[in-house]
């Protein structure tokens, strides 16, 4: 006898015989015992989930000698009829072949004949979309209202093409795609029977290539039987498939998870000796982060879909919810990247490194600092397109970035709040940035350009100086140069100022005597209180005379001087814990802290978050702080609300700065403007 495949060997003969497919098999078992059977059935659903094993059951109960009976008998002569695929009264129709309205017709004419041998004629016709609308036109009206004796059961795979006219005479039963889990359930009980050598591991490979089908599970299975030489191994399945082991997937999570670079490198280049699909593995680790995150997210809930619940389980407790996040968003632009990289494992190499680098708490290296005496390229750059201001001395060899404090750069430009802290630093800076000048520090003397004579060392100026000039007969000293061109110092700000006072006061001088003389002869650089800031709300200082905003009370500080609402963001404590830590309030007695949260935070409290804010607390306060979180009234004293009411302290403060700034004044009265309040923002590092 003929070697009969797995597939067709052990379809199932009866309905407790069927694996999964409950839902349709507890309605049929129901109409087949109260006699409540409809002349119509349409079966839907992926290939190899049993569409017309149901069917020929179903032929085989309603036909069968003791009766209609959900537990047909299998011995009498319309039972093994049925079986061997030659009984008379069962009609399978193969619609992708005979798709005519020809073929309809002959179908339709048929029907009013008796059936020949068993009680019912039972039509199973497979595939039923690919019939034409001229054939559905011709079948309507006999599938609506066929004789007695006459029971159309239909199947397909794809119910979206059918007519609304044909769906609405049909019952429909959807049938589901099985799980990993059933199919691994009955390979390991169809093996047993045929007593086949299996390994475990092989079984859930062979469940997902499935990809829900019964039927392509037995058929590569065996394929695999041959494969391995009768016995099935996980490796050989694992080459037969051309995928690689769940287990590599865990290798690979396992040195992301410790932040081992040298062995992830290690496992991809094993891996890719392979030659794998590079888009499935991200899809598999994709699958693996969901269900790490939701096995995180509701504990238990990890599915056993590829046999490795306890190494989900095993996961989620080392990964945080953060790492658990990045991981599946990293693998999930890295996966839509590989189609545009220009090498498959270059994508898919990347997409890991960028796993392991930005995770968080990941240690950060700065750039390589250049090294003395080496040039800087990018300050070539730089002096090269602004060669033309004659800043910088052509003499002088540029030191490297990182070793130049401000007052050593001649071509850093000064930020608004730089000039106004300097004092009287602050003008040697913008004199240096002066046509004609040239910076030099207090320890280290500028050379003099290599255009004019050399001088000697007194022409430099008195030791200490923050600024030297060229000395030339007949001028006055640095500090008075006249300079070529007008002043850097923001003209256009100052100009208007200027204007706005000179307007408003009806001379020449601003309210606090201080002339804004905006002629190029003018060396002087505006005072702190002169200065027009480039933003309203940010750097116009209180006036004199003007009372400021009361700060706000500061809390109590213990011995240490450490107050949980003021200085919480110093324990550097992130994330979830972060948020849910700055939500509470905390009272302290030694090392001892109990933080005490409302029910709404304490809810989502869990022991990871008590673990990462204890672990702060120690890093902060020493090994031996304790922790206890409970649920009660916060109160106000936490470090969201603190930080709330500090904000809108500030916010009140540079609301009335402006206000009451008499050049803001001036320039509302004299054009007719108004100041818009939502545009003011405070200073991000006032103190207020």
């Amino acid at each position: 006898m003929s070697y009969q495949v797995l597939a067709r060997k052990w379809r199932p003969r009866t309905f407790s015989d069927m694996v999964g497919q409950e839902h349709v098999l507890q309605a049929l078992v129901h109409a087949l015992e109260h006699n409540r059977l409809h002349h119509a059935y349409l079966f839907t659903g992926t290939r190899g989930v049993g569409k017309t094993t149901i069917g020929r059951l179903l032929a085989r109960c309603l036909n069968c000698e003791k009766g209609i009976t959900p537990d047909p008998c299998g011995e009498c002569s319309s039972c093994q009829e049925i079986l061997d695929g030659r009984f008379v009264d069962l009609i399978e129709i193969d619609a992708a072949s005979r798709t005519g309205v020809d073929d309809m017709r002959e179908l339709t004419d048929n029907v009013q004949y008796s059936p020949t041998r068993g009680r019912f004629k039972v039509y199973l016709i497979d595939e039923v979309h690919m019939l034409t609308n001229q054939s559905f036109n011709a079948f309507l009206k006999t599938l609506e209202e066929p004789p007695e004796h006459v029971k159309f059961l239909l199947a397909t795979t794809d119910p979206q093409k059918l007519p609304v006219t044909v769906l609405s005479r049909c019952l429909q039963f959807n049938l589901k795609r099985m799980t990993p889990e059933h199919i691994v359930s009955h390979l390991r009980y169809i093996l047993g029977e045929e007593t086949v050598p299996f390994e475990e591991p092989a079984l859930w490979q062979l469940a997902r290539a499935a990809d829900g089908s019964m039927r392509d599970a037995l058929s590569l299975t065996d394929q695999a039987i041959a494969f391995g030489n009768q016995k099935l191994g996980a490796s050989d399945v694992s080459s037969m498939l051309g995928t690689i082991d769940q287990r590599d997937i865990e290798k690979l999570v396992d040195a992301l998870v410790d932040s081992n670079g040298p062995e992830l490198l290690t496992e991809i280049d094993r891996i890719s000796d392979f030659a794998p699909d590079f888009s499935a593995i991200l899809a598999d680790l994709l699958s693996l982060f969901h269900r790490i995150t939701m096995e995180q997210v509701v504990p238990g809930s990890a599915d056993n879909s590829m046999g490795d619940a306890h190494r989900v389980q095993e996961l989620a407790r080392q990964l945080s919810a953060e790492d658990a996040q990045l991981f599946y968003q990293a693998a999930l632009v890295g996966r839509k990247d590989l189609e545009i990289t220009p090498d498959a494992r270059m994508g898919f190499e990347m997409t890991l490194l960028r796993m392991l680098a930005f995770r968080p708490g990941a240690e950060r290296r700065d750039p390589p600092v250049a090294r003395a005496g080496a040039p800087d390229r990018n300050r070539s750059r730089e002096s090269s397109s602004d060669s033309s201001t004659g800043d910088r001395d052509q003499g002088e060899e540029p030191a490297p970035a990182a070793l130049e404090s401000p007052a050593e750069q001649p071509n850093q430009q000064q930020s608004p709040e730089d000039e106004y802290a300097g004092g009287a630093s602050g003008q040697a800076v913008a004199a240096s940035q002066q046509p004609g000048t040239v910076a030099s520090s207090q320890s280290e003397p500028a050379e003099p350009p290599t255009a004019e004579p050399a001088e000697s060392p007194g022409d430099t100026g008195a030791a200490g100086s923050d600024a030297a000039a060229q000395p030339v007969p007949g001028e006055p000293p640095v500090a008075e140069i006249a300079p070529e061109q007008p002043p850097m110092a923001y003209p256009d700000d100052d100009g208007l100022m200027a204007m706005a006072d000179q307007m408003a006061s009806g001379g020449d001088a601003a309210d606090d005597g201080v002339p804004w003389d905006m002629e190029p002869e003018s060396p002087s650089v505006p005072a702190p209180s002169e200065a027009a800031p480039t933003e309203p709300a940010a750097a116009v200082p209180e006036p004199s005379g003007q009372e400021p905003v009361p700060p706000e009370p500061e809390p109590l500080a213990d011995a240490e001087g450490f107050v949980w609402a003021r200085d919480f963001r110093q324990l550097g404590i992130v994330g979830m814990p972060g948020n849910l830590a700055s939500q509470a309030s905390c009272d302290r007695e030694g090392n001892r802290f109990r933080l005490t949260l409302d029910e709404g935070h304490y809810r989502l409290m869990t022991d990871r978050h008590r673990q990462k804010i204890l672990e702060g607390l120690r890093a902060a306060f020493g090994g031996d702080a304790t922790l206890e979180v409970t649920q009660g009234d916060a109160g106000e004293q936490t470090p969201i609300g603190w930080e709330t009411r500090d904000k809108a302290r500030r916010q009140q403060q540079a609301e009335q700065a402006i206000e009451q700034d008499p050049h803001v004044n001036a320039i509302v009265e004299r054009f007719e403007g108004r100041v818009v309040k939502d545009s003011i923002r405070p200073l991000e590092n006032s103190a207020g």
